[in-house]
C-alpha cells in the first residue's frame, strides 16, 4: 500500500506540470447565457457551450469573438473579482458589451450576428477557407 501511494505521488509530481492551465471561466459563459437569454442566440449558444468563444481542443484557442472578449476581460480581472460576485458580473457584462461593438471577420459587428441568432465567433480555419 505504501508503494502504491509513493508511485501515485511520483506520477502526480511528474505529470502535474504537463497538465495545461485552462482559462475558460464558468462565470463568463454563465454571464453570456444570462445576457442573451431572451435573444435568438440563446439556443445556439447553449448547444455551442465553450465554442461561443473557443475552438479546437485547447482553451487557449479563441475564435475572433473570444479574442475580442479577452481584450476587455482578462484572467487577472477574474482573479481579483472572483470573491465579489456582483463586481465580477458587472465586469463580464461590460466586456461582452464592448466586444459586441467590434467587427467580426464577416464584416458585421458581433452585436449584429448575435441579434441575427448567429454564433458570433469564427475559428481561424474557417476564416482561411472563406478567403
Amino acid at each position: 500500500m505504501k508503494r502504491l501511494f509513493v508511485l501515485l505521488l511520483a506520477v502526480a509530481v511528474l505529470l502535474g506540470p504537463a497538465v495545461p492551465s485552462v482559462f475558460a471561466i464558468a462565470p463568463l459563459r454563465a454571464q453570456f447565457m444570462e445576457t442573451y437569454k431572451d435573444s435568438k442566440i440563446a439556443q445556439a449558444a447553449e448547444e455551442a457551450k465553450c465554442d461561443v468563444c473557443h475552438y479546437g481542443k485547447k482553451k487557449k484557442d479563441r475564435n475572433d469573438f473570444g479574442v475580442a472578449v479577452s481584450k476587455y476581460f482578462k484572467k487577472t480581472d477574474y482573479d481579483s473579482l472572483k470573491d465579489d460576485k456582483e463586481k465580477l458580473k458587472a465586469a463580464i457584462e461590460t466586456a461582452l458589451k464592448k466586444a459586441e461593438a467590434e467587427k467580426s471577420v464577416s464584416g458585421k459587428t458581433f452585436a449584429e450576428l448575435i441579434k441575427e441568432g448567429k454564433l458570433p465567433g469564427t475559428p481561424p480555419k474557417e476564416v482561411e477557407e472563406s478567403e
